[in-house]
């Protein structure tokens, strides 16, 4: 009697094993973009990259694989349901040839797709600084106007500020190459490439530590900032002071802003 419910239990096994993995996969193709999408406040989706999709696709399969194979009565059910017994319901019937029938063509299908050419979609082209908004046009750093010796002190807090917070992510020689760098599909910004911030002028980066990622436009997709906003976190003699420690430690000034003659 008891073996006779077990099997009951088990009949459907390996329609679930599959239900399990394509309802893992659902969420990871299409309910990870939108729930990205609504934290980081995008009008677009943030669609899950492909490499991770893969490794949590192998890890749910891994699971369910230790579930069924943890007892040798699961591991025999799971896999009877291919095999037609006198006992078969027509539900178990109809699943066997459902199962039977897909399997192949989602093979095929897969090796198809993986094997033909596709066509790209035109590269869309990043703007790397996009407009400053009009809030941070007029700010200027009131530690440029302190003597010498103070701003070199200014400057020091401002080193000590960056490799407390700013270290992980763009490296202690402002190189984009710190301990977390790697782990991020877009890696930090490398403040010695002339490209960067010797580029722009002092009171741009004010707005980028303030706001961080979710305060980029439109025009800064499709490869997102993932720095956070750092308003909550500093005030704004703090956020002159990391940026004057930034410059010093990336070796690189600040572009001047441009003076309009009559």
């Amino acid at each position: 009697m008891k073996d006779e419910s077990l099997r009951i239990k088990n009949k459907y096994l390996m329609a679930w094993v599959i239900l399990t993995i394509s309802i893992f996969y659902c969420i990871f193709k299409f309910g990870f973009p939108l729930i990205w999408m609504n934290i980081m406040g995008k009008g677009h989706l943030l669609p899950t990259p492909g490499t991770l999709m893969g490794w949590y696709m192998i890890m749910v399969t891994v699971c369910v694989l230790v579930y069924v194979s943890i007892s040798d009565y699961k591991l025999k059910y799971c896999f009877s349901m291919l095999v037609p017994d006198k006992s078969d319901t027509a539900a178990t019937s109809i699943l066997r040839i459902v199962f039977l029938t897909a399997f192949p063509l989602f093979v095929g299908w897969f090796t198809f797709s993986c094997g033909s050419s596709s066509i790209a979609s035109p590269t869309e082209l990043r703007i790397q600084h996009p407009t400053l908004p009009g809030k941070f046009e007029s700010l200027s750093n009131p530690f440029r106007k302190e003597s010498e010796e103070k701003q070199l002190y200014y400057v020091e807090e401002g080193k000590i500020l960056y490799q407390q917070h700013c270290r992980p992510c763009h490296g202690s020689k402002a190189d984009g190459e710190g301990p977390w760098s790697n782990t991020f599909r877009l890696k930090p910004a490398n403040f010695r490439d002339p490209g960067t911030i010797g580029t722009i002028v002092e009171n741009y980066p004010v707005w980028r530590i303030k706001e961080g990622g979710p305060g980029l436009p439109a025009a800064a997709t499709p490869w997102d900032s993932t720095m956070p906003p750092w308003a909550p976190d500093f005030t704004q003699d703090q956020i002159w002071k990391i940026i004057m420690g930034e410059y010093v430690t990336a070796d690189v000034s600040p572009r001047e802003p441009e003076v309009l003659h009559e």
